[in-house]
């Protein structure tokens, strides 16, 4: 079990203990010149740059390649000037690598495209074009000739001559770079290609790799459609996840001018999962419909931001999701509201009426994100270890689920941390720790528990459809239920009250069954099971045969 100083400081620890073992290896390098050992110093060397290539690489960004530019550099210093400072050419090459490799992050960031498609039909980019980060790539192959000149095995003239011929093959291709992106040939090509690829409808997404599931919850339905479609992300750093999670294409634009030429004729609707500010680059173009998804059903502000109401239509599960915007002063007009359920709940198990909990129960802990702004402190994370304490004297098995963003701060991490440690010491065993419960989806989680200890989030709206005993984690006092509807149908757990209590309620005689049955058609709809995910589908295809002109 990590410590919790190690958890607090991981992402930390993560971003910079590659750039240390580069300088480390860099003092190692000038160590064995100073002491003669050329051989191995240049076998490190040529390791090290191997290393940075593969990294860069890889992970290539502004900041990463200042980082390694700068690493580079000065293994590029220490192979040509520590040894073999005597040998004007071979401390020459080295100057010249040095001014290229610092050089790197201010021309490499002008080569990126403004618009990127992979996946694409059609879409062809040419060889030299798809060589990432040239100028750094080139300044790292310079130093393999160099340090093999500074170990003696390369004369000086050749030294020079190949790392004449790599420099000039990084600015050739960083030049053939820029001028593509000067003359927008990489955006038209995009654009030419989805001109004859006709998508009906795109999925947006601004945000960070860790909101994935935002967008997984509902590229199967959208794919129920029959439509044609993409997904637009607007961050690099989220390609690679983008890549991963669906098979349909991805196209990048981190800018908003790039958007512009994702706007073709057939494209009838665009599709947004959250509240991100960049949405409103993709609502300016008014000849398609704009419908916000958001990702996931509840009573938190994001659910009734008034930024929502900037979209042509809004989709929301049931009455509730209309009745909280008129509650919360945010004015809507009535005709953007879309009832569609929440198709997800298909894969939810219900238990039948009247059934007992089992001996053991096994509890379902699914505690919010702990928000960055004030209104959004929902989450019982701070008081998990009590309230897991309370499930384990009671006799519980816990499967403990961390929101998908509990990483992202260091004081979340070590919360986390603590209650797996709890449940790991806990001598009845049969329990789910966050990274067990964290490889399951949440569907299945619920699947596996007999009852949930929630907090307002759309984790309890869900969990309503399940027929199975939920208890609200709150701080909210007597205005609860007034500001959280659900709560009629949960048992109450005040996380600076009697826990033991509200446990006991929880898992004795189910009490809120029948309040359960008419909250969950509140909040999630009438529709029968077979049909949920069948109105969602019908009101996408909807959306987008409304902004598909008929030409299309």
């Amino acid at each position: 079990m990590k410590s919790h100083l190690a958890s607090r400081y991981q992402r930390i620890a993560a971003q910079a203990l590659p750039l240390v073992g580069i300088w480390l290896a860099t003092v190692v390098v000038a160590w064995f010149l100073l002491l003669g050992g050329n051989g191995a110093a240049a076998v490190l060397a040529v390791l090290l740059l191997g290393f940075l290539w593969w990294r860069q690489d890889r992970f290539g960004n502004g900041a990463q390649a200042g980082t390694h530019a700068s690493a580079l550099s000065a293994v590029l210093l220490t192979l040509g000037f520590v040894s073999t400072l005597p040998d004007l050419v071979l401390a020459t090459c080295a100057a010249a690598l040095f001014a290229y490799a610092m050089s790197a992050p201010l021309v490499e960031n002008q080569l990126r495209p403004r618009l990127e498609a992979y996946r694409l039909p059609g879409h062809l980019v040419p060889p030299v074009a798809r060589i990432r980060n040239p100028v750094f790539k080139a300044a790292a192959a310079g130093g393999v000739p160099l340090a093999a000149g500074a170990a003696g095995l390369m004369p000086s003239w050749l030294v020079a001559v190949v790392v004449l011929v790599v420099l000039l093959a990084g600015a050739a291709t960083a030049g053939y770079q820029l001028l593509r992106r000067r003359r927008h040939r990489a955006d038209r090509e995009v654009h030419t290609a989805l001109l004859a690829h006709r998508p009906d409808f795109y999925l947006y997404y601004s945000g960070r790799p860790e909101g994935a599931y935002q967008l997984q919850m509902w590229l199967p339905y959208l794919e129920r459609t029959g439509a044609r479609g993409a997904v637009l992300i607007r961050e690099r750093q989220f390609l690679d996840t983008a890549l991963a999670i669906t098979t349909l294409p991805v196209l990048l634009a981190e800018s908003v001018e790039p958007i512009e030429r994702t706007i073709v004729p057939s494209l009838g609707a665009i599709f947004y999962v959250n509240n991100a500010a960049k949405n409103v680059d993709g609502t300016r173009y008014q000849q398609v419909v704009h419908v916000h998804l958001g990702h996931g059903d509840s009573d938190k502000p994001a659910s009734y931001a008034s930024s929502t109401t900037m979209f042509d239509r809004i989709f929301v599960a049931g009455q509730a999701g209309v009745d909280r915007f008129a509650s919360h002063g945010v004015l809507a007009p009535a005709e953007k509201f879309v009832l569609v359920g929440r198709p997800q709940v298909e894969a939810i198990d219900v238990r039948p009426a009247g059934a007992s909990l089992p001996q053991r129960p096994v509890v379902l802990y699914a505690p919010t994100w702990r928000g960055v702004l004030a209104d959004m402190q929902l989450s019982s994370l701070a008081s998990g270890e009590a309230i897991v304490s309370a499930l384990l004297a009671a006799g519980a098995a816990v499967i403990f689920r961390a929101h998908p963003y509990a990483r992202r701060d260091a004081e979340s991490r070590v919360l986390v941390t603590r209650i797996d440690a709890l449940l790991s010491a806990s001598s009845t065993g049969g329990h789910l720790l966050s990274d067990q419960a964290g490889a399951l989806s949440i569907f299945e989680c619920m699947n596996a528990s007999d009852a949930l200890v929630g907090d307002v989030s759309s984790v309890v709206s869900d969990y309503l459809y399940s027929n199975k005993p939920i208890a609200l984690a709150h701080r909210a006092g007597d205005r609860l239920e007034a500001e959280y509807p659900l709560a009629r149908a949960t048992c109450l757990l005040p996380v600076d009250g009697d826990l033991a209590a509200g446990i006991r309620d929880l898992l004795a005689e189910d009490a809120k069954a029948a309040q359960r049955d008419a909250v969950r058609t509140y909040y999630l709809g009438p529709w029968a099971p077979e049909a949920y995910a069948k109105v969602f589908v019908d009101a996408c295809r909807d959306a987008i045969r409304a902004g598909a002109p008929a030409s299309a």
